[in-house]
């Protein structure tokens, strides 16, 4: 027996750091990503154990490897597969010249700060607050801004960008490498094609940007499968876990509900799982003690801490606290869209015609989607495989495949979710057109209904299939006509090939469909005018930011600007940056050196020069912006009023001296 056979025969006769089965019924090419260590407990497992490790064989060396290479290679080609449209996006978005237009400019902004004395201790801005009860709200923590601040500072612009696209990539393949964990290479492969046909559901620009309800999304579907891996016991996940659950949670409100639901089955399947484990040890009994979660727990807690170190720090600081403001506001909403809403957002994401399986006319479709009466089809049909997914979870319990039941659980859990979240929903003209984004995980929700009732329906199928394959198989070995061991791995690569092949046609497929960014045509005049402004504008000065009427087209250009300003060294005031930006940038009273001023035309500004002008084409016309800058003269300091011309004035001193 060759060392690579002997190393995998150890494998998969040895442990998965769980405390469960991974798939072993219904798992074809199942694959433990985290194994356990040999267990030195005993004194002849620690004997067996030193030689393995002091153990040089190159033979043995080059066997793991193969392995290695074997286990992680079709994930992370599948993963990359699933993320062409993200990928393809993202390159886009860079060659046009990509620029944080709008709230982007924001964002960006706040990641700059992160390295600063002004570090940010909140979210993003949110209008809620101000619409609600009148004050200033914003989303629960910073971490979006941890995530981007060193391509803020260093590197291109567009650094950012590929840097968010790079964390959705990573996201994808984690989902990708789950599913195999859980389901084998079948599943493996039908997330992954998933993924790829659910971004077309997706706006383009979301698959990279920086906006806060976009870049939660598929950290969020990786929390999914995170969630799902909790409950059937992989209890070394607990850090990322709460690390992705955070990010997710301070990035955007609309992730709330749903990953609460998450959490609660994740933690519930661990806690049953490991009080399963231990009832069924003896006292006296020979069998290794249970795995300890404690370890994983406490770092789960830690990073925890962290990561809400800063929310906690505001909530202190200020009174009311950003998370009060957010309590407050959920309180005081007022009237709600309702359940009809809520049940339509229901019947959009899962039933027929589901979000994720067509491409929109506009991102902010779903706004006007969940206010149409569903057709009696998509109702119908919403209904049968809820209740499809109810049976295949209670059918998995009484069989004891609890990873199905657990992933059954969560679908229902996240359908109540979204009803919940779009029923709850202001109904107030700005905070109802919020569903427009607020539902973009609806697609994630069909998605995962749809994967785990396929899943469920393939784990069926195989069930009989084993069955009858069994009976073929001894007859043909009665006969002497049993078939070579090759072709068994022969078949599994070749139906890996091919499904890789499928994936990739289906991402390739999907990125043809891109659209182009909703700013792209303001990329290269934010650059021209960025340009100009540094020209004449030297770094380090303290700078008058302001800007005369500004249309539609032109209105994104502003943060987008103060962006580069501030990443030029300036600090720039400018009125109105209290809400989303704090008082660092807010104008006040405080003197400036220079000013900045941004208007629509070519009218000139007294006192100033001409920085940069531009003309450019925008879905709504022909636009002419300009920057003008102007150096603001020191103020004279103020005379003191003379007393007495004898006793005020020194022999010999200039007219502006006084006596001390």
């Amino acid at each position: 027996m060759s060392p690579l056979d002997k190393i995998k025969r150890k494998e998969k006769a040895g442990s998965d750091g769980a405390l469960t089965y991974a798939s072993k019924a219904g798992a074809p090419g199942a694959t433990n990503l985290l194994p356990r260590p040999e267990d030195t407990s005993r004194p002849e497992a620690a004997d067996n154990a030193r030689p393995e490790r002091a153990s040089l064989d190159p033979r043995r060396l080059a066997a793991r490897a193969a392995h290695g290479m074997w286990t992680c290679v079709p994930w992370i080609a599948a993963g990359l597969a699933a993320a062409i449209p993200v990928i393809n996006s993202t390159i886009k978005a860079v060659h046009a010249g990509w620029a944080p237009a709008g709230d982007d400019g924001i964002i960006a902004t706040r990641g700059w700060d992160v390295l600063t004395s002004h570090t940010p201790l909140v979210g993003q801005y949110s209008e809620a607050g101000l619409v609600v009860h009148g004050q200033i709200m914003h989303s629960p923590g910073p971490m979006l801004y941890w995530l981007i601040a060193l391509p803020a500072r260093f590197g291109s612009i567009t650094s950012i960008a590929v840097t968010m696209c790079v964390a959705n990539t990573l996201a994808i393949i984690g989902c990708v490498a789950l599913a195999r964990r859980r389901g084998g290479l079948v599943l493996m492969f039908a997330t992954a094609i998933g993924i790829a046909l659910m971004c077309q559901s997706l706006p383009t620009e979301g698959l990279h940007d920086i906006w806060n309800p976009a870049a939660g999304l598929f950290p969020f579907l990786l929390l999914i499968f995170l969630a799902w891996s909790l409950a059937c016991g992989d209890y070394r996940l607990l850090p990322i876990t709460a690390i992705v659950a955070s990010f997710v949670v301070q990035t955007h409100l609309m992730y709330l509900a749903a990953t609460a639901v998450l959490l609660a089955v994740g933690f519930a399947g661990l806690l049953v799982r490991w009080i399963a484990r231990r009832s069924k040890r003896a006292p006296a009994d020979t069998q290794p003690a249970p795995p300890r979660i404690w370890p994983w727990a406490l770092a789960a807690f830690l990073v925890t801490a962290v990561c809400w170190t800063a929310p906690a720090i505001d909530q202190i600081e200020h009174s009311p606290g950003n998370l009060a403001m957010i309590v407050r506001t959920a309180e005081h909403r007022g009237p709600t869209l309702g359940s009809t809403v809520g049940w339509n957002a229901l019947v959009r994401s899962v039933g027929v015609r589901p979000w994720w399986l067509y491409v929109p006319r506009s991102e902010w479709d779903r706004k006007y989607d969940v206010r149409a009466t569903p057709g009696h089809v998509a109702r119908s049909s919403t209904i049968a495989l809820l209740v499809a997914l109810g049976a295949a979870g209670l059918i998995g319990a009484f069989r004891r495949r609890f990873d199905l039941a657990a992933a059954a659980l969560i679908g229902l859990g996240m359908s109540g979710a979204i009803a919940l979240q779009a029923a709850s929903n202001p109904a107030g003209t700005l905070l109802a057109e919020t569903l427009g984004y607020t539902m973009w995980w609806g697609s994630e929700l069909g998605f995962w209904v749809w994967l785990i009732l396929a899943w469920a329906l393939w784990l069926g199928l195989l069930g009989l299939a084993r069955r009858a394959l069994g009976a073929l198989g001894r007859r043909a070995a009665a006969r002497g006509r049993a078939l070579p061991s090759w072709t068994r791995p022969l078949a599994i690569a070749l139906a890996s090939l091919a499904s890789l092949a499928g994936t990739v046609a289906v991402g390739s497929a999907v990125a043809s469909t891109a659209k182009p960014d909703s700013h792209v045509y303001d990329y290269q005049p934010i650059r021209t005018i960025a340009a100009g402004i540094e020209r004449l504008l030297p770094p380090g000065r303290v700078v008058g930011y302001g800007g005369g009427p500004l249309d539609v087209a032109t209105q994104p250009i502003g943060p987008a600007i103060r962006f580069f300003l501030v990443r030029h060294g300036e600090r720039v005031l400018a009125r109105g940056s209290l809400p989303r930006l704090g008082t660092y940038y807010e104008r006040y009273d405080r003197p400036v050196q220079w000013r900045v001023y941004l208007t629509d035309g070519s009218r000139p500004q007294p006192s100033m020069v001409l920085a940069a002008r531009v003309h450019f084409v925008s879905p709504w016309g022909r636009e002419v912006l300009s920057a003008w800058v102007g150096r603001v003269a020191p103020a004279r300091p103020a005379r003191a009023k003379a007393v007495g011309a004898s006793r005020s004035r020194r022999p010999g001193a200039g007219a502006g001296s006084t006596a001390g």
